[in-house]
């Protein structure tokens, strides 16, 4: 073997197997929990438990056969530590990738329908998560007051206690008026950073009783919420799902996936998408069409999922 080789060989190795193991060891630390019952994977040979060395016997602790033998036995187990991780890790959406999220007919919308970015959003009114990051929406709306949109797309999570809120802001966005809706019910149903959600805010009857405290025509709202807005919560977890969100908030920034939730780190990525619309714009594409031809032109159209093991 030429030592040049053979070195840089052998160092890649020592790296693949110091994070292999770094790994595994964070997996167990993480899963012990939930796993103590169960047998630890065996990595080694499989020759059987060893038996101590007879008395006045010398022990040999020299590497045996050559040292391509020993590189080979060396990978063979690397190879089952990777196996195994693939398997208990599980892949995740690429970031990287710029996914064509479509914008539904009935999505609530609020911003200019030309904005250069869209966000739009996975949420939920049970998601706790979801609430504490609506402050955030609303300050980048204000922020970017020409160049910003975001689009609803909801997400169940907590099953059917929280699809009454879905309809209901649906059916909000029929009226006009879903933004004033949508910042009532997250008052209502999260009166107390920290405290637990008021459901009741969420059932049926109370969804279609702030409708009507809000001048909305609550005949309406309640037959849109039975109607077109039930068959648009379907839609909309199958967008979602279709395009990897796994959990709320999620959101897809001209097609970027992302679950940043401060306000700067949004606007590192609405700031560098705003620069691209501007240069397709120059181009010669309409801003108005920009996400319809651009994003959504030219993106994924499914979720693209990697493993931290891919090369």
């Amino acid at each position: 073997m030429d030592n040049a080789h053979g070195t840089a060989s052998i160092r890649a190795m020592i790296r693949s197997a110091v994070l292999t193991l770094t790994l595994t060891a964070a997996l167990a630390a993480a899963l012990a929990g939930c796993q103590q019952d169960k047998q630890q994977p065996n990595f080694g040979d499989k020759s059987g438990p060893r038996t101590m060395p007879e008395a006045g016997k010398p022990v040999s602790t020299a590497p045996t056969g050559s040292v391509d033998d020993r590189l080979a036995r060396l990978e063979r187990k690397l190879d089952k530590i990777t196996g195994f991780l693939k398997q208990a890790v599980p892949p995740k959406l690429d970031e990287k990738a710029t996914y064509a999220v479509p914008i539904d007919h009935a999505d609530p919308i609020v911003g200019p329908a030309d904005a250069k970015v869209t966000i739009v959003e996975a949420y939920e009114f049970l998601c706790p998560y979801c609430a504490m990051v609506a402050p955030t929406m609303e300050q980048l709306l204000a922020e970017y007051p020409k160049d910003v949109r975001v689009v609803a797309k909801y997400f169940i999570i907590h099953g059917e206690p929280a699809m009454p809120s879905g309809q209901a802001v649906c059916a909000a966005q029929k009226q006009g008026k879903y933004d004033v809706y949508q910042k009532a019910l997250w008052k209502k149903s999260w009166p107390a950073q920290g405290a637990p959600p008021n459901k009741d805010a969420l059932t049926a009857e109370a969804v279609v009783a702030l409708a009507g405290e809000l001048g909305l025509d609550a005949a309406k709202f309640k037959a849109d919420m039975d109607g077109d807005c039930k068959e648009w919560l379907g839609r909309s977890m199958r967008t979602l799902q279709q395009f990897g969100a796994g959990g709320t908030p999620s959101f897809y920034v001209n097609g970027r996936f992302t679950q940043a939730g401060d306000p700067s780190a949004f606007k590192r990525i609405i700031d560098e998408e705003i620069r691209k619309a501007d240069e397709a714009i120059k181009g010669g594409i309409k801003q108005a069409d920009y996400y319809d031809k651009v994003v959504v032109g030219k993106g994924e159209t499914e979720a693209k999922m990697i493993s931290p093991f891919d090369d």
